[in-house]
């Protein structure tokens, strides 16, 4: 396994930082409340609310699921390090859960694996936001994998942003890994 790599697709999981400024732009989203983090050795559970301003008409002809998702997201994430993070929220349509599964494939190769699960109010809800749904999941992975791509090597902060904390808890556990 590549440290570097690996490192940062753990610390971009574990970044409650990184939704305001890596899918501002998709969910339009003004801030983010994390409202409970507990940890337990290799496992952790963070709860948290998402603000969301409006997403212009364009937006939401180009993919429906931004119109009906509420101006506060509260999710839930639970992490098994170092590679599964799940993602559960309540929307209008229905509850959705996404699993996320990093396999280190080679030094320089890391794949992502998603699985993604909907409990859908209404069959009709189904058939009009499914691929919506999946639209705006493979947006977010995109997103996170340019992030990711792209970041400078890590040098020690100045300063410190809210949440980070969960991050290094992360830290701490992939070096002790």
């Amino acid at each position: 396994m590549a440290i570097a790599s690996d490192f940062a697709l753990a610390l971009a999981s574990f970044d409650y930082n990184h939704q305001n400024g890596t899918h501002k732009e998709l969910f339009k989203i003004t801030s983010c409340h994390v409202s409970n983090f507990e940890e337990n050795g290799y496992y952790s559970t963070v709860k948290q609310e998402l603000t969301r301003a409006n997403n212009t008409l364009g937006e939401i002809l180009k993919n429906p699921i931004l119109g009906i998702l509420p101006k506060t997201l509260t999710n839930r994430l639970e992490y098994a390090f170092p590679s599964t993070t799940a993602f559960f929220a309540k929307t209008p349509i229905g509850d959705i859960a996404q699993v996320h599964i990093l396999y280190p494939e080679t030094d320089k190769i890391t794949k992502t694996f998603i699985l993604m699960y909907a409990k859908v109010v209404n069959p009709l809800m189904k058939f009009l936001f499914k691929n919506s749904v999946l639209q705006a999941a493979a947006t977010v992975i995109e997103q996170d994998t340019g992030a990711v791509e792209s970041l400078y090597a890590r040098q020690k902060p100045k300063v410190r942003l809210p949440n980070e904390e969960i991050m290094f808890y992360a830290e701490k556990l992939y070096r002790e890994w």
